[in-house]
Order: C-alpha cells, then sequence, then structure tokens
C-alpha cells in the first residue's frame, strides 16, 4: 500500500549548538519496498530533508571580495567579507552581498510517525572546490528557506527534489547563472548547473540537470511515471540581474518539464529550458511588471491530473496557488482565474510559446490561472503560500510562510504573530458559489 504524500512545505532555519538546520516537513511520504533486496525507505513512514552548515572558517576570508568573481560582470562587486566562515557570523556577510550563500549537505531523515529516527541517508557530496566534478553528487544552498521541498512520483516508487550541481562549502552558487544562460548583469560571475535528484526505495540517487533557473533555484521537483510518461514537472525562480531580463532568464524560470538524463551526471549537457507553463499579471488587468519573476514558483503537486503550483515571494506578481490549463481554454477566457476542467490530462510537452514576444507579454500564450477563490492581489503583505496538498477533491491545504518578519518585542515575535494568515491555511470547496473558500489557520 502506497501513501498519498502531505507535501507541507514549511522550512525555517533551528540553531543547534553551531549547526543551522533547514527542514522541509512532508507527513505520509512513502516510497514501496521493491521486490528484491531490502529497502531503505518503508510504506508509512515520514521523510524529512535537511541541510547542515559546514561551520568551516576558512569557507569565507576577511577581506575576500564578494560576489564571488563579480568583476566578470557588468553589475561589479558590492564589497568585501566582513566575517569568515564560523557559525553564525558568516551570515553577515549578506549585509554587502546580497546573493551571499553556503552550498552545504543534503541528508534524508526517515521517521516513524510517532516521530522516531529509523535512519538518515546523506546525499552524495564532496569538498573539492575549483576540482572537476568526478562523481555524481548534489548540494543545496544555506541557509534558503526555499529548496529541497519532497515529492512522490506518480506511481509511488521515487521521491524527488532539487539541487546544484558543486561541491559543499561554496559560495553563492543559489544565485549563479547556468552554463547556457549567462545574465551579464548579474554580480554573481559563475555557472552552475541545477538539478534534479531521484532517490529509490533502497536510497540508490540519480540525477538529472537542467539549464532552468539561472541566477536563481530549483525548489520542488514532481516525476510523473505513470501511463507512459516519464517526465519531471519542476518549480523554480530565475534571475539575479537587472530589468528586462535576457530571454534565457524569461524561459528558464518557473515551470518546466523534462525526461530523467538516464545516465551519470559527467556526461550530460542538458539544452534550453523547456517551459510547461506560465502566468503573466496583465491576465489579471494588472500593469506588466518584471516579466521572469511572475512565474517565481515556490510549491507544486499533482491531484486528479491537474498541476497546481503556488508563488509566494519576491517584490513582482501575484502570490497565490494556480493551475495550469494545457488545452489553453480555461485561463484564455476567464480573466486569469478558473477551476480546472473536469476530466483534466496532465501536460506532457513543453509550452508552444511565440519566442517574438518574451520581452512584451513573455510565454504567450499564458496557460495558468489563479485557482478560483485564492488571492489575485499584486505584490500582496499577506499571502505568502508555498506547499500544497489535496485530501480530497473538496479540502486543499495550503501552508503560508508569512512574509519572514520576525520583529521580538515586549516577549514576543510581534509582527510574526500580527500575520493570520500565516500558517497551515484549510481551503474548502463550496460548490454553490464554484470557488474555494479559506476555512480557517492554524
Amino acid at each position: 500500500m502506497i501513501a498519498k504524500m502531505r507535501s507541507l512545505d514549511c522550512l525555517r532555519p533551528v540553531a543547534e549548538r553551531l549547526v543551522v538546520i533547514g527542514l522541509v516537513i512532508l507527513t505520509g511520504v512513502v516510497v514501496a519496498a521493491a521486490q528484491n533486496g531490502s529497502s531503505y525507505f518503508e510504506p508509512g513512514n515520514l521523510v524529512v530533508s535537511r541541510s547542515v552548515y559546514d561551520n568551516n572558517p576558512n569557507n569565507v576570508k576577511v577581506g575576500q571580495i564578494l560576489p564571488p568573481n563579480c568583476q566578470v560582470t557588468q553589475a561589479g562587486c558590492s564589497g568585501t567579507a566582513s566575517n569568515d566562515g564560523t557559525y553564525p557570523y558568516v551570515w553577515n556577510n549578506d549585509l554587502v552581498d546580497g546573493s551571499f550563500g553556503i552550498t552545504s549537505k543534503i541528508v534524508l531523515d526517515q521517521y516513524t510517525p510517532t516521530g522516531t529516527l529509523v535512519n538518515s541517508l546523506e546525499v552524495p557530496h564532496s569538498t573539492g572546490l575549483g576540482i572537476a566534478l568526478k562523481k555524481d553528487e548534489l548540494v543545496t544552498s544555506f541557509p534558503s528557506k526555499s529548496e529541497l521541498a519532497l515529492n512522490l512520483s506518480t506511481d509511488g516508487q521515487y521521491l524527488t527534489f532539487m539541487g546544484y550541481v558543486d561541491a559543499i562549502d561554496d559560495l553563492d552558487v543559489s544565485n549563479s547563472n547556468t552554463p547556457l544562460i549567462v545574465d551579464p548583469t548579474d554580480p554573481v560571475g559563475r555557472s552552475f548547473y541545477r538539478a534534479v535528484a531521484q532517490v529509490d526505495a533502497q536510497g540508490n540517487f540519480s540525477f538529472t540537470e537542467t539549464q532552468a533557473y539561472s541566477g536563481n533555484n530549483g525548489r520542488a521537483a514532481f516525476l510523473n511515471n505513470s501511463n507512459g510518461a516519464d517526465f519531471f514537472y519542476t518549480a523554480g525562480n530565475a534571475g539575479n540581474g537587472g530589468n528586462p531580463q535576457p530571454n534565457g532568464i524569461i524561459i528558464g524560470a518557473g515551470a518546466q518539464i523534462f525526461a530523467p538524463a538516464m545516465m551519470p551526471e559527467i556526461p550530460q549537457h542538458p539544452g534550453l529550458p523547456t517551459p510547461v507553463a506560465s502566468f503573466n499579471v496583465t491576465q489579471l488587468g494588472d500593469k506588466q511588471d518584471k516579466i521572469g519573476k511572475d512565474d517565481n514558483f515556490r510549491g507544486l503537486t499533482v491531484f486528479n491530473n491537474v498541476l497546481y503550483y503556488s508563488k509566494g515571494s519576491g517584490g513582482n506578481g501575484v502570490n497565490t496557488v494556480y493551475f495550469v490549463d494545457p488545452t489553453l481554454t480555461i485561463c484564455n477566457d476567464s480573466n486569469g482565474i478558473g477551476l480546472p476542467a473536469a476530466n483534466s490530462v496532465l501536460p506532457t510537452a513543453p509550452l508552444a510559446y511565440d519566442p517574438s514576444l518574451l520581452q512584451t507579454k513573455a510565454l504567450d500564450p499564458n496557460n495558468m490561472c489563479v485557482l478560483k477563490g485564492f488571492p489575485t492581489a499584486l505584490k500582496s503583505t499577506t499571502s505568502f503560500p508555498f506547499g500544497i496538498w489535496f485530501a480530497n477533491a473538496n479540502t486543499v491545504y495550503v501552508a503560508d510562510e508569512g512574509n519572514g518578519d520576525n520583529t521580538y518585542s515586549n516577549g514576543m515575535y510581534t509582527a510574526a504573530a500580527a500575520q493570520t494568515t500565516a500558517g497551515l491555511q484549510k481551503w474548502t470547496f463550496d460548490s454553490g458559489s464554484g470557488q474555494w473558500k479559506l476555512a480557517y489557520t492554524l
């Protein structure tokens, strides 16, 4: 029996002595036991992804120019490091480097439903910075809180998530370019592939590289491998430079679709990104903004053959829950708001957009809608959705992380306490009005 995954993607950094741990919490994540050989993951257990900073003073040198290789970019350098790599003071370097982050290892912890740790599985990684890649490996960026979302494949056999093809203890990789899509206005003058990790019941990993999410991060991946399909849907953000954004940044943002590589990382040479969906604020009657950032997606899930995405951050676009309309019959006719059609079919090919309209209309025609009843405010200050999980056709839970303002005063986090919609939201479908309504927030 395969339990359904509850994709509740709520990550917060937690201090534990000199180690900071980032958690993405999912309940009900299971992987089926294999027919042959022992299984690492057991049905009915929980899987939690986390990252641990290496706390190496040598990761940063005081006086080091930041960001790395900024001298070759149009943006130039922003300053020099004020602190070495010692936790927690290392993070003060973000005062002079807005792209500051350090790559770190990824760990998958398996728990029983009652909270007992069963085992921990480290994703392959190395520490040899400046050395050519010699094995399959993947890392995350610390202290990012938008990475390492876990999803279960449609056949229940694999867990998937995203990271960077690099070693640990490297700087500013999360805002680097990808090798084929270089934005000269990005102050980080380096390039790294992003990649999807796929792990089976025995704890075996495979990795698929992508050119998507240049300048930013891939956040989630979902493997559709049922009924003859075999490809990933992914969610993320792109761009760390000026406006207007290069075409490659626009096509490499948001929602992507591509097939598993089926080979080691070293011989992989992925081509240009292949977006599967896109939203533009003009669909809601809003004025055009930073085009690629409208598709700054965070969470994703699949339910009843419909692909859903969430957007919950950034200074552009609409923070809300979206669905993909591969037929182009709903979102084009509903002023950017709607409900999935009955008997929906998941997209199986990239979006056929018009390249000549990238700088004016983005990935046109746009094939995403705001799920009816969810927020539609531009640059919202109250809506920050992340993980999405459908309990059934009439109940969906959304993890809303709030705006990140943790101002502490008079014995409480004053700003956070005022965010009444931050937490785990329960939404129910009202058939009478034909839209979703917020029931309550935990």
